[in-house]
């Protein structure tokens, strides 16, 4: 199923999953929990989805398109690379990053999830690694390199401290952007 096939309808069912699975991890996704936490019947669960497979599919397409797509889709006007950088920051704290972690946890034990998460971290890389390329004249490798160390210090930080305040994850990767970008640009990824 891709993004775009998301029925209005299965919205609901899919938020109240995101954030049990944000909450509790992936071990609390089960149809009745479902149910239980939207107050509506099973019977309506299988008016969305054919059956659990299904509706993981859902689940997983719905997480790609509202912490990737639509990010990338709001700063994609943005000419200047850093301002673009700036915005997708400020976006992508807007998201319940423990959400992201529970996915890769989920990935760990599900095939299908694995193949999911690793094709939305390709995707938010590949949008990194321009960026940096675009602000500091990078190649295209040393951009890539910049770029995994910026992603991997926002998602190894939640995995460190997932009950971190986000006030501390914001200075940090604030910190850390800026030192990556002003690294980048005066020895242009050299190393």
């Amino acid at each position: 199923m891709s993004s775009s096939e998301i029925s209005k309808g299965s919205i609901n069912w899919l938020q109240s999953a995101m954030t049990l699975l944000a909450s509790e991890g992936p071990q609390a996704l089960n149809i009745a929990r479902l149910c239980r936490d939207i107050k509506l019947t099973k019977g309506s669960f299988y008016h969305h989805f054919k059956d659990f497979e299904a509706f993981k599919i859902a689940l997983l397409a719905f997480w790609e398109k509202d912490f990737t797509e639509d990010l990338f889709e709001k700063i994609k006007d943005v000419e200047d690379p850093e301002a673009q950088y700036e915005m997708l920051f400020n976006l992508a704290f807007e998201k319940d990053i423990a959400a992201d972690v529970a996915m890769r946890t989920w990935g760990q034990s599900d095939e299908t999830v694995r193949e999911t998460v690793q094709k939305v971290d390709t995707i938010r890389l590949d949008l990194l690694a321009g960026m940096y390329e675009r602000a500091s004249d990078l190649s295209l490798e040393s951009a890539r390199n910049y770029a995994v160390i910026d992603y991997s210090g926002y998602i190894g930080f939640y995995s460190l401290f997932p009950n971190a305040p986000d006030s501390w994850a914001r200075d940090l990767a604030s910190l850390q952007t800026r030192a990556l970008l002003a690294d980048s640009k005066s020895t242009r990824g050299a190393l």
